[in-house]
């Protein structure tokens, strides 16, 4: 097993291990005013800006507005969120990948996660994941990976697990569930596992899931600190480094 050792741009950088192992197309809704939907995209007070296409679509359970970026690119890349969190956490993401010629789709849920608990959030969240990258490959996009933190990296992981995914590879951050031990096993895709060393919970999480996955397709890579998910990207330790794996992940799929 391979072991590589980054360091962040700035001083006083720690070190990161990178280990590498041995539904239907939507519809888009014409949308004038505001988006009749009950969890609409926030408007980033902070972070890079990104110029989002912002649309309506049917989801599996009601409608959903999500956020395109990028006009050209036949490769892209949908983002789930955390239990908690918003499109806003994607910012420093999208904004690095549009600039290097990718299609980027941000969405919020349309439920509430909490509400439905780990079994309904993660197979509610995959199909509302798997109709934003119906809507991507309407734009294009032949190679599409799908991403997301903590809770979104376990609906990634489902989504691309998903026959009607045709998934090209998926980005976790921040760990998953324990519950996708079988399903990342399985999986014929690409896995990157990003992670910072000291978010205890899910650092552990992560590890096991590299662990399961299919041989040659889980790639580990730890950070310093105990960032989580989103503000992973706000590390200015890594935060460079951290792009430069998605990037370099993106680009061998």
């Amino acid at each position: 097993m391979a072991v590589v050792l980054l360091c962040g741009t700035a001083a006083g950088c720690g070190t990161a291990g990178r280990e590498e192992s041995s539904s239907a197309p939507a519809t888009t809704i014409a949308s004038v005013g505001p988006p009749a939907v009950d969890q609409p995209l926030r408007d980033c007070a902070s972070g890079p800006a990104v110029a989002l296409r912002k649309e309506v679509i049917k989801g599996p359970e009601r409608d959903l507005e999500i956020g395109l970026a990028g006009d050209t690119g036949a490769r892209g890349v949908v983002i789930a969120n955390t239990i908690n969190g918003s499109n806003c956490d994607w910012s420093p993401m999208a904004a690095d990948l549009v600039a290097e010629g990718y299609r980027v789709a941000v969405f919020q849920y349309g439920f509430i996660p909490i509400q439905l608990g780990v079994a309904g959030s993660l197979e509610r969240g995959k199909r509302e994941m798997l109709a934003v990258g119906a809507r991507l490959r309407e734009e294009g996009v032949t190679k599409l990976v799908y991403a997301g933190g903590s809770l979104g990296g376990s609906v990634a992981i489902s989504a691309a697990a998903d026959p009607d995914s045709e998934a090209a590879g998926v980005i976790s951050l921040s760990g998953g569930l324990d519950e996708l031990t079988d399903v990342v096993g399985k999986l014929r895709v690409p896995v990157l596992y990003l992670v910072a060393e000291d978010d205890f919970a899910a650092a552990q999480v992560a590890d096991r899931l590299h662990k399961s996955t299919s041989e040659g397709k889980g790639t580990l890579v730890r950070f310093p600190g105990a960032a989580h998910a989103g503000d992973m990207f706000r590390d200015k330790r890594y935060a460079t480094d951290l792009l430069g794996e998605i990037r370099r992940m993106l680009e061998a799929v």
